[in-house]
């Protein structure tokens, strides 16, 4: 089979990127040949498909004559510097448009897919239907594809004229599902919940006979506002008051704005260690040394990198996110590894009221204060649902879409 994948922006450092290369890295063990359509920077930037090196690469590569703009990213907040759907003109679109355009029909020429698997229900995946009507298209939603629906009135024609019609269209959980058929008008049929998975070669628990040394909590991901870094940060030094031998590691990096969290964080008292954006490969390693995950966000479609926390057998302390609750099921969520934090309430799809940040950062609080009490018992919680957690695998999870892909071609 020749599968085809494409993605408007980089193919890693976000959740969506994590999924396109674990797809590539699952379809490439089961002999399928491979090519990729996807957003780069500059003109020779250096793109690794892991445990992939056959894959055929289509780079459209912005910051050029031709397209003379930065990638621009499906979140209003990427971890490098992005251009946002909303702040496109009517020029650039077609600017960008032509780009991908070009590099379609290369691939459709050279590569002549069987098949294609597109990362959002955005104008990509659009285009891509109306320019290849008789190979199949399946789409993967990440959430935040909907959020700009909602967020980017003026794309919303365009998106929806070619979603409507793929062929398949895979949710993140059931009740992204119910969204994807009412936004876009598909078939129930053809929308399947498949949702995420993580990298069982990277991501597993290390065996600890004993908790030695100091407490390490750890957030990894985006360093933005939506994400909840700034309210993370100002719970964790009232944490730190009340318990000396506990640490924050931050991994990952902004943009634009949220560059002020980075200053924050370098200006924050001891305990903090602030690490820049960590290689996928090495996030595994990183969590096996450390305690306990929070994620704090206001948004999220899923949140990969908490089941891959959860994977290496950390506690987790996260916002009360519907898709990952009803994705992990109640096992999980009542087996005392993971507390939630309720959410505030939104004036947009990932903007709180601030009147309700104190109540929520109090609550965080609390929940971070419940997990470092119950420490000492992780390992068994974790025992408890590890078998659970392993049948989230990437390997569990391409074999759904493999599935789906035959159904489809046949």
């Amino acid at each position: 089979m020749k599968i085809l994948q494409a993605m408007a922006q980089y193919p890693g450092k976000t959740g969506s990127g994590t999924y396109l290369q674990a797809i590539a890295k699952e379809a490439h063990k089961r002999g399928h040949k491979q090519a990729v359509i996807a957003g780069i920077s500059m003109e020779n930037e250096e793109v690794e498909f892991k445990d992939c090196a056959d894959i055929i690469f289509y780079p459209v590569v912005f910051n050029t004559e031709n397209l003379p703009f930065p990638i621009v990213g499906m979140s209003d907040v990427m971890p490098y510097k992005s251009t946002r759907y909303s702040d496109m003109n009517e020029e650039m679109f077609i600017l960008w448009e032509n780009a991908f355009k070009e590099k379609i029909e290369l691939a459709l020429k050279e590569f002549k897919p069987d098949i294609i698997i597109t990362h959002h229900l955005w104008l990509l995946t659009s285009l891509i239907r109306n320019m290849a009507p008789n190979i199949p298209v399946m789409t993967i939603c990440h959430g935040t594809d909907l959020r700009q629906l909602e967020l980017t009135e003026k794309f919303r024609e365009y998106a929806v004229d070619g979603c409507k019609n793929i062929d398949a269209a895979f949710a993140l959980n059931d009740l992204q599902r119910e969204k994807i058929i009412q936004s876009f008008n598909i078939c129930e049929d053809k929308v399947i919940t498949i949702g995420g998975g993580y990298d069982s070669d990277i991501f597993y628990p290390k065996d600890k006979a004993s908790l030695k040394g100091n407490i390490k909590l750890i957030y990894a991901g985006k360093l933005s506002y939506a994400k909840g870094t700034m309210s993370l940060i100002k719970v964790f030094q009232r944490v730190r008051k009340k318990y000396e031998d506990v640490e924050l590691i931050i991994a990952g990096s902004g943009s634009g704005e949220e560059e002020q969290i980075m200053k924050q964080v370098n200006k924050a008292e001891d305990g903090i260690h602030f690490l820049g954006e960590v290689p996928h490969e090495e996030l595994g390693n990183l969590f096996r040394e450390c305690d306990i995950f929070i994620m704090p966000s206001f948004y999220e479609g899923l949140s990969l990198v908490t089941i891959e926390a959860l994977a290496c057998g950390l506690s987790v302390v996260a916002s009360e996110i519907t898709g990952l609750k009803n994705w992990l099921g109640d096992e999980v969520n009542d087996s005392g590894i993971i507390s939630y934090v309720k959410l505030p309430s939104m004036l947009k799809v990932d903007k709180p009221k601030e009147s309700e940040l104190p109540h929520y950062e109090g609550s965080l609080e609390r929940a971070i204060l419940e997990q470092l009490v119950n420490l000492d018992e992780k390992k068994n919680q974790f025992i408890g649902i590890s078998k659970i957690v392993q049948e989230l695998s990437w390997s569990n999870i391409f074999e759904k879409i493999e599935e789906n892909i035959y159904k489809i071609y046949k």
